[in-house]
């Protein structure tokens, strides 16, 4: 295990193969601490579980709730009773990270953003998540919602078992049809898409506890590896560490 003088500013950070499943890299790994909208990556998991055990499809028509339209933070300024396409739903929480449009889909799936968290933490358990726990679906923060740079490279392993997630968090801009008539265009805040090679996602995260934080993944020459960086203070601090675990992991 190599420390040297990686992720010195982040509060957690973790970098593995996903091909060998070995951490090359690791710093308070077991710490917990708030994730930010990476706790999307979990909401993102259980959508493409329903996606691919045939209980949603990506035409579904999703009806905005006035709690959803509501929700504080990262949004689309859904209305409520707008209706979205389910896969432009999923771009809007992948690409811009919306807080209403994940309240949306947590709804669509559960009924209540409250069952919704309910599968989330039960998911968690399944997956062996001993330091994570959710009281939201997007990520702001909260009192008892937190996981660790362990925990979250567990659920990026199991996001990116699902190839179509890369059809999204891969795009750095989109677009989506909002009530049938206008379109609304997208611009992915990982902003390492196009400038790093080899990097198709993840999940960027800014909060005001959580600081700045990222699950990045790359692939070159047949290898992907899992970079995440928690509590970084600032975000070009959060890109240049990860940038410097990325080489070092695909050197």
């Amino acid at each position: 295990m190599i420390r040297k003088k990686y992720a010195r500013f982040a509060k957690s950070a973790v970098v593995a193969n996903v091909n060998t499943g070995k951490i090359l890299f690791k710093k308070h790994l077991f710490k917990k601490l708030p994730p930010a909208s990476m706790t999307k990556i979990m909401t993102l998991l259980l959508a493409m579980e329903k996606l691919q055990h045939g209980k949603m499809k990506v035409t579904d028509r999703v009806t905005v709730s006035r709690h959803a339209a509501l929700t504080k933070g990262t949004s689309l300024f859904l209305r409520p009773g707008e209706v979205l396409k389910l896969w432009d739903l999923l771009k809007g929480i992948a690409l811009v990270s919306g807080n209403d449009a994940t309240v949306a889909l947590a709804e669509h799936i559960a009924g209540t953003e409250a069952n919704f968290v309910k599968l989330m933490n039960n998911k968690a358990k399944v997956l062996g998540l001993v330091n994570t726990h959710f009281v939201n679906s997007h990520g702001l923060d909260r009192k008892n919602h937190f996981s660790c740079a362990y925990d979250m490279l567990i659920m990026s392993k199991k996001l990116l078992g699902h190839k179509r997630i890369l059809k999204l968090t891969a795009l750095k801009y989109a677009r989506i049809r909002r009530n049938q008539r206008r379109r609304m265009r997208l611009k992915n805040t990982n902003t390492l898409l196009g400038v790093y090679k080899g990097v198709d996602g993840l999940k960027t995260g800014t909060t005001p506890k959580a600081k700045y934080c990222l699950t990045a993944t790359a692939k070159r020459r047949g290898t992907r590896v899992i970079a995440i960086v928690m509590g970084e203070p600032t975000a070009r601090k959060r890109n240049r560490e990860i940038v410097e675990l990325l080489d070092f992991s695909l050197s």
